[in-house]
């Protein structure tokens, strides 16, 4: 009889700290789900679709899979403070369960089961009232996460194997398209041969690398894009200076349309990496990731791109990581071009360029002219 009932509750909906929630003190190994709060800054993780839904329907930003679980393990509490607006707190640890029931916080049951080899890291904001806490297995989200005030807490739990991507992704599986062959555009001697090629992927997977120190080049400007036509789009890159000498960045664009997977009908976030002679040896690439932070039209964001000498890239939209992967450009006479361009109106703010964490923003051969700009057309470029 015991068991009959605990079945029946582990399928009933229940409305626990004003999210949907499926408790089940036996955990089946699942894959964990993250969503976003944009008003609280709170991450949310459940193995409950149900709940993962009715969560995004009212306004919460849908991040993909987070990590997966096993069905045996340690048990994780879930907490609820139904205090500061609500935040949620997830533990493998008793006696801080029972502190924090002790103190007000309400006690939601056991959510998913920490178990296997994958390290999952928490980390705490100590400026922040609620989505105080958050859980991530990528050790670049927490480094980064470190390097602008957070506390690293250790690891929280254990994750069987690692998620595909920052933050997880929505839409894993999609095939890539390829949308540009024999390239024809710029990007020096691949211009015309047979078989080069641009792929277009949702969500490709972050390289791992725990990049610390300064990077190379960095490159970054608060820019602001707005637009009336079906296709339009701004790119902040960094580029070799030579023929097929590679360039990276970040875009910001938008495309009518109705496909979630590249983040249609919505300005969206998209990294650009073509390594050095990719594109006379085959592929080079952009990713759309749409779980970057949202951008309305005219939103004025931080746009930044860093470049390492040991080969890798990485981009960010308000100081969130949206993009990390392994590269490579060739900086002919010492030197690598910087430039923003655009078919659409845009506002570039603040520009500045550091070289490995010299500010050399007025001393590039040529220099940007300005730390601001307005332009509806074409590139504005420096070489540093």
């Amino acid at each position: 009889m015991k068991k009959l009932l605990s079945g029946m509750f582990a399928a009933a909906a229940l409305l626990l700290g004003g999210a949907l929630f499926i408790n089940a003190e036996d955990v089946d190994a699942a894959t964990l789900l993250r969503v976003y709060n944009p008003n609280s800054g709170e991450h949310h993780y459940t193995a409950n679709t149900n709940e993962r839904n009715h969560l995004v329907k009212v306004g919460w930003r849908n991040e993909g899979t987070a990590w997966e679980t096993p069905a045996k393990g340690a048990a994780v509490y879930r907490l609820y403070n139904p205090n500061n607006g609500g935040d949620h707190h997830y533990t493998v640890n008793a006696n801080e369960k029972n502190h924090l029931v002790k103190v007000g916080w309400r006690y939601e049951g056991i959510s998913w089961q920490s178990g296997g080899s994958v390290p999952v890291y928490r980390l705490y904001n100590p400026n922040a009232k609620t989505g105080t806490h958050h859980y991530t297995l990528h050790e670049y989200e927490k480094n980064n996460l470190v390097r602008v005030g957070w506390r690293y807490e250790g690891i929280g739990f254990y994750s069987t194997k690692a998620s595909t991507g920052g933050g997880g992704s929505s839409s894993s599986g999609v095939t890539p398209k390829k949308v540009d062959v024999n390239i024809t555009g710029l990007g020096g001697v691949e211009q015309g041969v047979s078989g080069s090629y641009r792929l277009l992927y949702s969500n490709k997977p972050f390289d791992q690398a725990s990049l610390g120190g300064n990077a190379t080049v960095d490159f970054s400007a608060d820019v602001a894009m707005s637009g009336n036509k079906s296709d339009y789009e701004m790119q902040f890159v960094i580029a070799g200076n030579g023929k097929a000498c590679g360039q990276v960045g970040v875009g910001l664009h938008y495309q009518a349309g109705s496909d979630a997977n590249f983040a249609q009908g919505r300005i969206n976030t998209t990294n650009i990496n073509f390594p050095s002679n990719s594109g006379v040896y085959g592929q080079q690439y952009y990713s759309v990731n749409t779980n970057a932070p949202r951008i309305a039209n005219g939103q004025s964001v931080k746009l930044r791109v860093k470049y390492f000498s040991s080969g890798y890239m990485q981009t960010f939209v308000n100081n969130s990581l949206v993009g990390q992967y392994k590269t490579s450009l060739i900086p002919g006479s010492n030197a690598y071009i910087l430039h923003f361009n655009t078919n659409t109106p845009i506002k570039v703010r603040n520009l500045k360029v550091l070289k490995n964490g010299a500010d050399v923003t007025t001393k590039g051969k040529p220099s940007f002219s300005s730390n601001s700009y307005d332009t509806s057309n074409g590139a504005v470029s420096g070489a540093y």
